[in-house]
């Protein structure tokens, strides 16, 4: 008899124990499951809403459309997201810029300067935006300016480096800063 309440015993705790592993495990998979997936930073720019909210300053357009043309340079950006960051790309630019740059072409352009830098070995490693203080503003024939400068910076197999460019925006009748071209430009010394 004492025999069999040995077995029995084991045979309870090996159950319980099995259990407690199976619960555990249950556990932890589901709160796996459960948590969000963690966005890339296309899908983070990509779930913002131009149409009711827009970039405030130009600082914040200027951040904005660093921030495309980072994802845009991406490897891990999907086709279906390169057009559509494409697409907002263009929502920033000024109602003139835009007639001269029509999404079909743009969005050619885009992937022949993808298809060039991947042929160069040219890799986009970030962007440096001046500091908000650093945005000039002016105004003429009634129309309000703004202008920032910001660095693109790309590596390749002879090195690494950036280029400099003059962010010029104009603000349209419903008050936003909107892109009406860039230039060139020459670092400034600090």
């Amino acid at each position: 008899m004492k025999m069999k309440k040995r077995i029995v015993t084991v045979s309870v705790v090996l159950v319980l124990a099995c259990a407690i592993v199976a619960l555990y495990w249950y556990i932890d998979r589901s709160g796996k499951q459960a948590k969000e997936p963690v966005n890339t930073v296309a899908e983070q720019i990509l779930s913002k809403n131009l149409e009711t909210n827009y970039p405030p300053t130009p600082y914040s357009v200027a951040e904005l459309y660093c921030g495309i043309v980072q994802c845009i340079y991406s490897a891990d950006t999907t086709e279906a997201q390169l057009e559509e960051l494409v697409r907002m790309e263009r929502e920033l630019f000024d109602e003139e810029f835009a007639a001269l740059n029509p999404y079909e072409s743009l969005l050619a352009a885009t992937k022949a300067d993808l298809e060039t830098a991947k042929e160069k070995g040219l890799v986009f490693t970030g962007y440096v935006l001046d500091k908000a203080s650093n945005v000039s503003k002016w105004k003429k024939d009634g129309d309000a300016y703004a202008s920032i400068m910001f660095q693109l910076m790309s590596r390749s197999d002879s090195g690494s480096g950036g280029s400099y460019r003059n962010l010029i925006m104009r603000k349209d009748s419903n008050g936003n800063y909107k892109i009406l071209g860039w230039e060139t430009a020459e670092a400034e010394n600090e």
